[in-house]
């Protein structure tokens, strides 16, 4: 085997990192997010391409790599994964391909094959658990129209929900109008109607930091807004524990995603969340990329015996 190569794709980053026989890094590349879906699935496979590319810039190697596994935002879907993949397969990134989801590879990162519970919330949301029994169980990840509780994107959408309900005089003032609408570059309200008609998911979710700087500036709004983000996360929480039990010992949880990393806007408050439950946190930030690379490696490894 001559490299390796692992990728983590979510709504905001594609992440890749090519490693050697032995697990040694050689390389990280990075461009925007990934999102499988079955009618596009050659934009998500020009992502993963241009991350590799990256990658390999600063080493003395060129695709195909041995085996690329990525771990990709959407790719829980069967027939999406597949389109996926056939897609990969004719960029010739690499001779072997395998597609999993962007959780599965955070959460290999964090514990191996071993039991844990990993709670997520960057532009969407999910939680998932897997028990000493080896099953693995999840919570949420129903996606921007029918979940994503606790997410970026909820987070921008309830913000953009608030500032139209000011415009009616339907709910009190907020310094969101002015901010977002400055951000963005429009006129008026109205506007923002047109926006949200071609913005993408990642998009949207990038108003994030202005939200969590009008709710530090005591924006009421904007501190309800959070707030229920933490409840979603709390509910999150909540469930994976209920339906991955009883645990004879408390289950290590790690927090993965743009919100709830270490230095995420709702990684303090969620840290206590899970400190009430009695539970241990992970020490570190998981690295997707890095446990997708060491999929990949394990796979070409037994591939070979």
């Amino acid at each position: 085997m001559n490299f390796a190569i692992g990728v983590d794709g979510g709504g905001t980053w594609t992440r890749a990192v090519v490693v050697d026989q032995d697990g040694h890094e050689l390389g990280r590349g990075e461009t925007e997010g990934a999102v499988v879906t079955i009618h596009e699935p050659i934009a998500a496979a020009e992502a993963v391409r241009q991350a590799v590319d990256r990658a390999l810039v600063n080493t003395n190697l060129s695709t195909p790599g041995d085996i690329l596994w990525a771990g990709l935002s959407g790719a829980g879907n069967e027939e999406a994964r597949t389109a996926i993949e056939d897609a990969l397969v004719k960029s010739h990134v690499a001779e072997k391909i395998v597609v999993s989801t962007d959780v599965e590879v955070a959460f290999h990162d964090a514990f191996g094959v071993g039991p844990g519970i990993m709670l997520v919330a960057g532009t969407g949301s999910i939680a998932w658990a897997r028990r000493p029994d080896g099953t693995v169980v999840r919570v949420g990840g129903w996606g921007q129209h029918i979940g994503d509780e606790g997410s970026g994107y909820q987070i921008a959408m309830d913000a953009l929900r608030c500032i139209t309900r000011a415009e009616d005089g339907r709910d009190g003032p907020t310094t969101l109008r002015d901010t977002i609408l400055r951000h963005l570059g429009l006129e008026d309200v109205q506007g923002l109607v047109g926006w949200i008609g071609i913005a993408s998911k990642r998009e949207i979710a990038a108003l994030v930091p202005l939200i969590t700087q009008a709710a530090a500036q005591d924006d009421p709004a904007s501190k309800e807004i959070l707030e229920l983000a933490i409840q979603g996360c709390r509910g999150h929480l909540e469930a994976i524990l209920k339906i991955s039990g009883p645990w004879v010992d408390q289950p290590p949880v790690a927090l993965w995603g743009g919100l709830l990393r270490c230095g995420g806007p709702l990684h303090d408050e969620i840290l206590r969340v899970v400190e009430d439950y009695g539970l241990e946190i992970l020490d570190r930030d998981p690295d997707p990329a890095l446990g997708a690379a060491r999929l990949a490696l394990e796979q070409g490894l037994s591939n070979r015996q």
